[in-house]
């Protein structure tokens, strides 16, 4: 469910008043949707989210602080307080901030991916089988009134032949430890030069294919240049275009984008342009893409 937004401006003054710190220095951290993201003074990042989310909340500070047992550099959550927190029918978690944050290289996310790839899995704590599903159908239900009859029915049958299309590529595949949401501002460099995961609500047990794919579809897309996919590839060590199952996989990853973009509509009514054109796309697989980034 996504957070309103009203709601998480009053949640994140509650929590700097309990942290003491001066609420008149927040700063929100990208659009609010299934979480919001803020900046609080003496660095530190809130993520808020509404209440059903607990349990993926408590997940996501064991495992950041498991990552760092396991010499992985991801973002950390506070040490000093019990999380999550439950602040006004909201979860809370808190963060230590990546100062002077910039995003990461391709080469740089693609060493982070193969560094993940290869820990084991947890056994203190329960790490969830990726769902590459999860939540499609709140996005399409939030957007059904931004939607056609025909758009609504085509999104319905699409989303049923990927189920089918996932399950036949992906049966028999090796699965580790992924990330889950690969996307390039999920990777970023700080102060000190060092790179760092960010967001790792979807951190599960999954082929690594679902997290190669995401910079293979970017460079489908333009949003990196050849140069920069070729550099990923080389650091990481497999391209993931040379696997069978690719174009599925790619097509899932791009419905999600859509998907996502389709529940703001109702809050966002600006992107309506970009959300027609990549519903175009998605109605013509084999069409160039012209999607715009950061929307």
């Amino acid at each position: 469910m996504a957070v309103d937004r009203e709601a998480a401006f009053v949640v994140v003054r509650a929590v700097a008043a309990k942290l003491g710190l001066d609420h008149r220095e927040i700063e929100l951290l990208g659009p609010i949707a299934d979480n919001a993201v803020f900046r609080l003074p003496g660095r530190t990042v809130v993520r808020i989210a509404t209440s059903a989310a607990g349990e993926r909340a408590l997940r996501e500070v064991r495992t950041g602080r498991w990552l760092a047992t396991q010499g992985l550099p991801a973002v950390q959550p506070l040490e000093s307080i019990q999380q999550p927190l439950s602040v006004d029918g909201h979860v809370v978690t808190l963060w230590h901030e990546i100062p002077e944050a910039s995003i990461a290289s391709t080469s740089e996310l693609a060493v982070l991916l193969r560094q993940l790839h290869r820990l084991p899995i947890p056994t203190d704590f329960d790490v969830p089988v990726l769902n590459p599903f999860v939540r499609l159908n709140e996005h399409l239900k939030a957007a059904e009134s931004e939607l056609s009859p025909s758009d609504r029915d085509f999104l319905a049958n699409r989303l049923e032949e990927l189920k089918v299309d996932y399950a036949s590529v992906s049966d028999g595949l090796r699965v580790c430890v992924i990330h889950g949401d690969a996307n390039r501002k999920n990777a970023i460099r700080g102060s000190d030069s060092r790179a760092v995961l960010l967001d790792l609500e979807r951190f599960s047990i999954g082929p690594r294919q679902w997290d190669l794919v995401v910079p293979a579809v970017y460079q489908r897309l333009g949003w990196y240049s050849d140069s920069e996919y070729a550099a990923f590839v080389e650091a990481y060590g497999w391209d993931v275009r040379s696997w069978s199952g690719f174009e599925t996989y790619t097509a899932l990853r791009e419905f999600r984008m859509t998907a996502w973009l389709l529940s703001r509509l109702t809050r966002e009514p600006r992107l309506r342009n970009e959300a027609a054109n990549r519903l175009a796309s998605l109605r013509e697989p084999d069409a160039p893409r012209s999607w715009t980034p950061g929307t």
